[in-house]
C-alpha cells in the first residue's frame, strides 16, 4: 500500500511538471501575443499554485530525508537542489510578489522609475522553471538502446549540466544587466522617458500644462497618462482600456514635483517575454536531442559492445561477436571489441571443444588401448 501510495504521489508531481511548464510557456506567450490582463491574471494565479505545490513538496522530501538522516544525500545525488531552485526561489521572488501586488491593489509599484531593471530580473528568474524538466528524465528510460544503467546515469548527468549551466548562465547575466548600467533597449526607452520628462518641466513655464502634456504625447508615443497633483491632464485611452489590457509591469511610473507620468512599456514586456520563449524552446530541444538521439548513441557505441562482451566472459555459451562499425572502428571501447572477437572468442571456442572432447570420453573409448 505504502509503494502505491509513492508511486502515485510521483505521477502527480510528473503530470504537475508537464502542467507546469505549459504554464510557464502560455505566461510568456500571453505577454508576447498580447491576451487580456483578466487572462494573464488567471496565469499569475495559477503560477503561485504550482510554486507552492514545488515548495511543499521539496520541503516535505527534505524533512523527510532529514527524518530518515539522508538529507544532503536527498540533496545533492537525489537532485534536491534541482527541486529547491525550481520552487522556493520562484515563490518568494516571482509568483508571490506578483499575487500580493495583486490582493493589495499595490501593482504600480512594479512600474516605479528605477525598478524596470528589477522586474526584468524577476520576470527572468521564470526560466528556472524548465528545471523541472531534468526531474522527468526517468520517464525516457524505455526508449530503445537505454536499458542500461550507466547509459541512464551518463545521459541524465550531460543533460542536467547542460541544462543548469545554461540556465544558471541566463541568470546570472540577468541579474548582471539588472545592476549594471549597461547599452541595453531598456535603458534607452529609461533615457528618452527622462529627456522627455525634462522638456516636459521647461515647457510649462512657457505654456499651459495640458498643452505641454499634449505636445509631449506627440513627442513620445509611448506616454500613456499625465498627472498633475492627481487630476489627469492627459490620457491617451480610457480607463476600461487600461483595466482590460494593462497589468503590473506593463507601464513605467514616475513622479517629479507636482507631476507623475505613465509609460508603456508592453514592448520591452514582449522583447522580455519572446526571449524566455527561446531559452524555453533551446531548453526543451536540448533535452530532447540528448535523449533521443545522444542517449541511443551512447548506448550504441558504448553500453551495448561492453554488454555483449561482458555476457561473453561470464556465459559459456554465449559466443557473439561485438559489431564494429566502420566509422567508429578506431575508437578505444572498439579496439578492445576486436581483441574480444579475434583473441578471446577463438580460446573460449577452443577451451569448450576440449571440455566437450573430455566429458565426452568414456572407458570403452580405451578399450583399444589394452587389446
Amino acid at each position: 500500500m505504502q509503494s502505491k501510495i509513492k508511486n502515485w504521489a510521483e505521477s502527480i508531481v510528473i503530470v504537475a511538471i508537464f502542467l507546469v511548464l505549459i504554464q510557464t510557456f502560455l505566461e510568456d506567450f500571453a505577454v508576447l501575443t498580447g491576451w487580456s490582463w483578466n487572462t494573464r491574471r488567471i496565469l499569475i494565479f495559477t503560477s503561485l499554485g504550482f510554486d507552492l505545490f514545488f515548495s511543499i513538496e521539496f520541503l516535505t522530501r527534505f524533512f523527510s530525508g532529514m527524518m530518515k538522516k539522508e538529507a544532503g544525500r536527498y540533496f545533492m545525488e537525489g537532485k534536491g537542489w534541482i527541486d529547491f531552485l525550481a520552487s522556493i526561489p520562484l515563490l518568494l521572488l516571482n509568483s508571490g510578489p506578483a499575487f500580493f501586488a495583486l490582493i493589495t491593489g499595490s501593482g504600480f509599484f512594479f512600474g516605479m522609475g528605477g525598478l524596470l531593471n528589477i522586474l526584468k530580473i524577476i520576470k527572468a528568474i521564470r526560466i528556472a522553471r524548465i528545471l523541472r524538466l531534468l526531474r522527468i528524465l526517468k520517464i525516457f528510460r524505455q526508449i530503445k538502446h537505454t536499458g542500461s544503467r550507466m547509459a541512464q546515469r551518463h545521459v541524465a548527468k550531460i543533460t542536467t549540466l547542460s541544462i543548469t549551466t545554461f540556465v544558471f548562465t541566463l541568470l546570472v547575466f540577468s541579474i548582471f544587466t539588472g545592476f549594471v548600467s549597461l547599452p541595453t533597449s531598456e535603458s534607452k526607452v529609461m533615457k528618452n522617458e527622462k529627456a522627455g520628462i525634462s522638456n516636459f518641466v521647461t515647457n510649462i513655464s512657457q505654456e499651459r500644462p495640458s498643452v505641454a502634456a499634449r505636445n509631449f504625447a506627440d513627442y513620445d508615443s509611448d506616454l500613456l497618462v499625465v498627472k498633475q497633483k492627481g487630476e489627469t491632464l492627459y490620457t491617451r485611452y480610457d480607463n476600461p482600456f487600461y483595466s482590460t489590457v494593462f497589468g503590473p509591469g506593463d507601464y513605467q511610473y514616475y513622479k517629479t514635483a507636482d507631476y507623475e507620468f505613465f509609460f508603456d512599456t508592453r514592448e520591452l514586456s514582449q522583447i522580455q517575454a519572446l526571449n524566455n520563449i527561446l531559452f524555453f524552446v533551446i531548453v526543451v530541444m536540448s533535452v530532447l536531442v540528448f535523449l533521443i538521439y545522444y542517449s541511443p548513441h551512447f548506448a550504441l557505441t558504448v553500453t551495448d559492445p561492453i554488454h555483449v562482451m561482458r555476457r561473453g566472459f561470464m556465459e559459456n555459451d554465449y559466443n557473439l561477436e561485438v559489431k564494429i562499425p566502420e566509422l567508429f572502428r578506431e575508437d578505444d571501447i572498439y579496439q578492445l571489441g576486436k581483441a574480444y572477437n579475434e583473441k578471446y572468442l577463438p580460446m573460449k571456442v577452443r577451451q569448450e571443444e576440449i571440455s566437450e572432447g573430455q566429458t565426452s570420453l568414456t572407458m570403452d573409448d580405451f578399450e583399444d588401448l589394452f587389446k
